[in-house]
């Protein structure tokens, strides 16, 4: 009797009410055992942190393995993260590894290595981090390497549509080189 209570206290729509749902998911509010808080004011240093779902707005010292993460405006990470899901509000610094989505918002700040399968990023966020997307399949690599090749050949390359041709060795010819000097040779009883 107690949960039914509990539940029918909860509005039919949370996003209608102008309250802020953990990933837009009504499936993640209230109780669960598998969902670790960090409040604001809160310090976590120390061992490896693993569980289905977090929610952090205080700092954390350490790696972070979760399917979901949420890093509130107020928090701030420096350790790994590796997850499914991440939305940022916060400051991650760290390596950071997902097979899914990477949600990053302008008040957010990313320091090191973003592994992603699909990425958003809000214009004014801070991002200082090598972008790698892990998305792409063999077929594509394979084109980019054979544009490279492609590229760097002395075969004339056709525009798309257009008649006009380029011809890499003769743009290599057209841009010269400045000339090196010779360092002067000196002795040891030269001045």
């Amino acid at each position: 009797m107690v949960e039914t209570a509990k539940l029918d206290t909860l509005p039919k729509s949370l996003a209608d009410e102008g309250k802020q749902v953990f990933l837009n998911t009504e499936k993640n509010i209230g109780d669960s055992p598998n969902k670790m808080v960090i409040g604001s004011g809160t310090s976590f240093k120390g061992s490896n942190i693993q569980t289905d779902a977090i929610e952090i707005y205080g700092k954390v010292e350490t790696s972070v393995a979760a399917k979901i993460i949420f890093v509130g405006s107020s928090a701030e990470i420096i350790g790994s993260v590796t997850c499914d899901q991440i939305e940022i509000h916060g400051s991650v610094s760290g390596a950071i590894q997902t097979n899914g989505k990477v949600t990053i918002k302008k008040t957010a700040t990313v320091i090191g290595t973003l592994r992603y399968k699909t990425l958003s990023i809000d214009e004014g966020a801070n991002i200082y981090s090598d972008l790698h997307c892990t998305n792409t399949d063999q077929k594509t690599l394979d084109k980019v390497a054979q544009l490279k090749k492609l590229m760097k050949s002395a075969e004339p390359v056709k525009g798309l549509g257009s008649k006009n041709t380029f011809n890499a060795s003769e743009s290599q010819q057209s841009i010269e080189e400045p000339k090196q000097e010779e360092p002067k040779k000196r002795s040891f009883f030269s001045k």
